[in-house]
């Protein structure tokens, strides 16, 4: 067996910013963010929209029951979960589009921009991490991204409609 590739330990890397043991710690230090008046509630977003994405994702995983791929040699442990949704791309998708909706609220067109490019490129490659490392099918990763896009959307939606109501 060959050692891994740059691309492999980039790949290994990046995965992590799909985990919930990278991702609830920055969840909890936006909440902790200073934010002023009325936007307060803002800063509980990105947890809220990551939390109800763990749930949503794990709960499909038992309902779908979709086994991983089976591959020789495996760069990671393999999950001992089941496949489908991946929960990596889901849990990203949650949390940094949260996150880059409030910043195109916040921000001025530009920094929103491009924390908007950032989040996108984030959930690309954590998802691809995913089926570059063998733990998922691509069908995985593509339905987490956009269940974890629509719990973000859903998320700050509903933020808007409760601050809009007296």
């Amino acid at each position: 067996m060959e050692p891994p590739a740059a691309v492999d330990f980039f790949f290994l890397a990046v995965t992590w910013l799909g985990s919930l043991h990278l991702l609830l710690p920055a969840a909890l230090a936006v909440a902790a963010l200073p934010v002023a008046g009325s936007h307060r509630f803002e800063a509980l977003l990105p947890g809220v929209s990551l939390g109800l994405g763990a749930l949503l994702t794990h709960a499909l995983k038992l309902l779908v029951r979709r086994p991983r791929p089976q591959v020789d040699q495996l760069l990671v442990t393999l999950p001992a979960d089941w496949s489908f949704p991946s929960a990596h791309t889901a849990q990203a998708a949650a949390f940094f589009l949260a996150l880059a909706f409030i910043a195109r609220r916040r921000l001025p067109p530009r920094p929103a921009a491009a924390a908007m490019v950032v989040a996108l490129c984030t959930v690309v490659l954590v998802g691809w991490s995913r089926v570059h490392l063998q733990v998922h099918f691509l069908s995985d990763v593509l339905a987490g991204g956009l269940l974890g896009a629509l719990i973000a959307a859903a998320v700050l939606r509903a933020s808007h409609r409760l601050a809009a109501t007296p």
